[in-house]
């Protein structure tokens, strides 16, 4: 059995990867993998060989190159250390650990199909039925795009088959154990799949039991067993889950908006969901209703539906997944309470493959009855293809629908036919079928996956350019942080999210758990490059918020967006070598090489950088702090120190002078239609429009001189917008199109232009709240947007925001470009203001840098430094503050303080000081401690267990 499954799966493998390969890409998605899953499977091997090493020693903790500072066990235990994959890169050397990553995947998905088939050989199915089981287990849109997306989540496909044998073990009145060891994997393995994988074995629990054992199981004895194995399984998981979950209560994703908001899916999931069934070349998930199995399934289904009695457990639970799959909050329980994200469908692909199981056993005894019923569900079915083909034309669907109806007709020929060649003929169909999926899903001119993923030779080439070079022989002489300008790609095409490879502290990191303080910090100072995910960002170009993050380094692109918008006080310092294409993005009238524009990568850099602490004598107190606009909370940084909490802290401390910073300037919004606009009733009826927000406060000699060298900044303190109901868009869109025909003759299908704008609506899932407010510069662009609410883990509630459009070193510019992505109603307060950065801010910041703690020294998980103060005063850092940071002055512990809503500080009192800062994970003390006693406890159990058994063996 085994044998014919390694030969299946090696033809499998080869329509599932060799697409990539053909085509010169590597199983290396450009996104999550380039970002996190590869530098982070590197980085944890040299951490585990280190620990080999040298076992007794500490290990890191905390990392200073992942963000402005995080946990990492927080990271690593969501994508590396309960992976048992992720070990076997310890088996190759660094310079493979690419090849190591591809390996990895492959051999994930072969022990997808190991786990179906030890799941299936509980059944009395023949060997060509399991095969073709597995086909369909193995195949499916969801694993064909995890498996390089996302690999971790392959596992669960693996878990589930294995929790419900053993949920059927304990069910029947056998051991508890093996029930135990699978639970305590799945614990171990990822807490948020853990939970998905959970929940879905409890159902599977619930209905096994209503739909077979409610009469004969003993109560008593199984929920004993099972209590023992869940509680057995969660204390030795301990270590792991403690801290875990306190990573999660005190991360950016706590709090989020359940369901996004929807309480509906928009409509076009619901046209489209049926054909989800079977397009298994699809690789545009909706809200992660991925689906695209084999097209038998289909058949399988209708078959169970003939026989729900027979079948009670697959009628209920596909009935069931239905229910789940039109209603949003189902989505965004199984995803932790947030987005309506329907990851969970992970757990139907084990009954769909049943299904297909139990027809093809059953093929041969169908009666004419149960052919007919398939024959017309087929029909039908196929109506509801044709309807969504006329609405969205979908070529994908044109083989998929081949293979079920050529599925149907090998059927309806075996009927009355025993015997081996029905199975063979409808495995060679399946077989098929899943090949033609995974390579229509990879090939780059069909499903397009493979343009995802990068180019062999790619990940190394970016790793060393990761700045054009720019990065290689800058000193670590003290302690800096780099980073580049918003929406300015050096890699082209390419979403550069982390840096785990230059060595350098970049500012932006993207982790699924990111510290909830320094999310506050970025939305509360207005940050419009918010994600909970990317909580900083690139600091949208800020002066004062990079100054103060203490970044020293930035990286441009000359040709990439927002070049020119380098923030106050950061001048060229080195660049590479200039390159000319002559073919794009060239003056018409240039007549020398001079004339024409070159590319090149540029590094900036600064002597305004803050230290990473330094003490501060000004403070600011709660009261005045909130009263404060997103640009003035931005500023006072260099001003003065925000304490969190009890103010006593703050007792004695000098008032901040926050006077003469940032100046207010009056602003009116002016339509292209040359009339003044409302911005507090802005009501959008025309596409096309657009509008300018000038200031004509500038046009005035003393206020265009006061306001040079500043940064300036739209403070949106509020944003609400109302979208046109479906009917009334439809109306203003006709009334634009007929505006738009200027010319003597034009004549207007009034009819065909309302079912296509119509058509246009429902497909970008219209009326909806999203919407894109851009306001454009001589710097460039910038942009405040809310997201859709099928973004899902980017989707974030926008409410306010602060624009930064660029520091300008002469005067500032008299207007700016606005556009609104939508048409609807817009409610906008704002303020413009101009942030003054000249003297007084230069002073500021040597003022701080002559406080900064001198002889700053890092070991693992502590950063330490001494000072001298003459007055009392309060060390702030730009840290993240953290409950496992620990502080001690002169040897002696003393009490932690939040400092500017997010960073790490303490009072000081006048007098010659010794900082020591040591970091801890919080909770893995506590989970340590739990897992020994769950281990003391397992022990005990298990030598009563063969106890029991040797008496009763006598």
């Amino acid at each position: 059995m085994y044998l014919k499954y390694t030969l299946m799966f090696g033809l499998i493998a080869l329509a599932m990867f060799g697409g990539y390969v053909v085509t010169g890409h590597t199983l290396i998605w450009n996104t999550d993998a380039l970002n996190q899953h590869l530098p982070l499977m590197a980085k944890y091997r040299e951490i585990v060989l280190n620990w080999l090493h040298h076992p007794f020693s500490s290990h890191q903790a905390w990392s200073w190159q992942m963000g402005i500072g995080t946990d990492t066990f927080q990271v690593y235990s969501y994508y590396t250390i309960g992976d048992v994959f992720a070990y076997l890169v310890l088996l190759f050397p660094a310079a493979k650990i690419t090849l190591a990553y591809q390996v990895i995947i492959v051999l994930r998905m072969y022990c997808v199909g190991l786990a179906f088939i030890y799941f299936a050989q509980h059944f009395d199915f023949s060997d060509r039925v399991i095969l073709a089981g597995t086909a369909v287990y193995m195949v499916n849109s969801y694993l064909l795009y995890v498996a390089v997306a996302q690999p971790m989540f392959t596992t669960t496909f693996m878990l589930f088959p294995l929790l419900v044998i053993q949920v059927e073990r304990v069910l029947k009145g056998g051991s508890a154990w093996p029930l135990t060891g699978a639970f305590l994997w799945m614990l171990v393995a990822n807490y948020y799949l853990a939970f998905v994988v959970g929940v879905g074995t409890i159902i599977y629990l619930v209905l096994r039991v209503a739909t077979h054992y409610r009469r004969a199981l003993d109560y008593g004895k199984t929920l004993l067993k099972l209590v023992f194995a869940t509680v057995t399984s969660i204390l030795l998981a301990a270590v792991l889950l403690v801290p875990e979950l306190l990573a999660v209560q005190n991360s950016t994703r706590a709090g989020a908006e359940f369901a996004n908001g929807l309480k509906t899916y928009p409509l076009y999931y619901y046209l489209f969901l049926p054909k989800q069934l079977i397009n298994g070349g699809d690789t545009t998930f909706m809200f992660w209703s991925a689906l695209g199995l084999a097209a038998i399934v289909f058949l399988a289904i209708v078959y169970v539906y003939t026989r729900p009695r027979q079948y009670p457990l697959l009628a209920i639970s596909l009935a069931l997944s239905l229910v789940m799959l039109l209603i949003p909050a189902c989505g965004a329980f199984f995803n932790g309470m947030m987005s309506a994200s329907n990851r969970w469908t992970l757990l139907i692909y084990l009954p769909l493959a049943m299904t297909v199981c139990v027809l093809l056993q059953n093929v041969p005894t169908l009666d004419q009855r149960t052919l007919r019923i398939m024959i017309l569900a087929t029909g039908g079915y196929l109506l509801v293809l044709l309807a969504t083909y006329f609405f969205q034309n979908d070529d994908d669907l044109f083989v998929p629908v081949i293979f079920l109806l050529v599925s149907l007709m090998i059927i309806s020929r075996a009927i009355g036919h025993p015997g081996p060649g029905s199975e063979r003929w409808l495995l060679g169909v399946i077989l098929a079928n899943v090949c033609f999926n995974a390579l229509y899903a990879a090939l780059p001119y069909n499903g397009g996956f493979a343009n995802d993923m990068l180019t062999r030779g790619q990940y190394q080439a970016i790793t060393s350019q990761r700045y054009g070079g720019l990065n290689q022989g800058l000193a670590q002489k003290s302690f800096y942080r780099v980073n580049t300008i918003s929406n300015n790609d050096i890699i082209n095409s390419l979403k550069m999210y982390n840096d785990l490879t230059s060595g350098l502290n970049a500012v932006k990191s993207y982790y699924s758990l990111q510290n909830k303080y320094v999310g506050a910090f970025s939305r509360s100072l207005g940050n419009v490059q918010y994600q909970s995910n990317i909580p900083l960002n690139q600091l949208d170009d800020r002066t004062v918020l990079n100054n103060f993050l203490g970044v020293k380094y930035l990286f441009v692109q000359s040709n990439g967006d927002n070049a020119t918008k380098i923030p106050a006080g950061y001048t060229l310092d080195k660049t590479t070598t200039p390159i000319i294409n002559y073919d794009q993005g060239q003056p018409s009238n240039a007549k020398t090489a001079a004339d024409l524009t070159t590319i090149q990568t540029s590094r900036y850099t600064t002597k305004n950088a803050f230290p990473l602490l330094y003490w501060q004598d000004t403070a600011i107190s709660q009261a005045t702090y909130r009263k404060l606009s997103a640009t003035q909370k931005e500023r006072a940084l260099a001003s003065g120190v925000v304490v969190a909490g009890n103010q006593v802290a703050i007792k004695g401390l000098k008032k901040a002078n926050l006077a003469g910073e940032v100046k207010k300037l009056t602003a009116t919004l002016i339509s292209n239609r040359l009339t003044p606009v409302k911005a507090s009733q802005l009501v959008q009826t025309d596409p096309d429009e657009t509008y300018r927000l000038t200031f004509p406060d500038l046009t005035k000699k003393a206020v265009a001189k006061a306001t040079k060298g500043s940064e300036l900044h739209v403070d949106v303190s509020s944003i609400k917008f109302t979208p046109f109901s479906m009917k009334e868009e439809l109306a203003y869109e006709a009334a634009h199109d007929q505006y738009m025909l200027t010319n003597p003759g034009s004549t207007y299908n009034a009819k065909f232009a309302r079912y296509q704008n119509w058509r246009k609506l429902v497909l970008k899932g219209a009326p909806d709240k999203s919407f894109t407010i851009t306001l454009t510069s001589s710097k460039g662009e910038e942009t405040i947007t809310q997201p859709k609410q099928s973004i899902l883990s980017f989707f974030k509630l926008v409410t306010d925001g602060s624009l930064n459009l660029g520091y300008f070193g002469g005067q500032l510019p008299q207007s700016v470009g606005v556009t609104f992505s939508k048409l609807g109603t817009y409610r906008l307060k704002y303020t413009v203001e101009a942030e003054k950065l000249g003297k007084q801010y230069d002073q500021q910041v040597k003022t701080i840098q002559s406080h900064a703690l001198k002889d700053l020294t890092f070991k693992t998980n502590q950063v330490s430094g001494t000072i001298t103060t003459n007055r009392t005063g309060i060390l702030t850092s730009s840290i993240p503050y953290s409950s496992g940071w620990t502080a001690t002055v002169n040897g002696k512990a003393v009490k932690l303080l939040r400092t500017n809503q997010a960073f790490v500080g303490l009072r000081l009192p006048a007098g010659h000081h010794r900082v020591v800062l040591r970091y801890h994970v919080p909770g893995l003390t506590l989970g340590a401690k739990v897992s020994l006693v769950g281990l003391g406890w397992t022990l005990m159990s298990a030598l009563a267990t063969l106890v029991f058994k040797r008496r009763r063996a006598k």
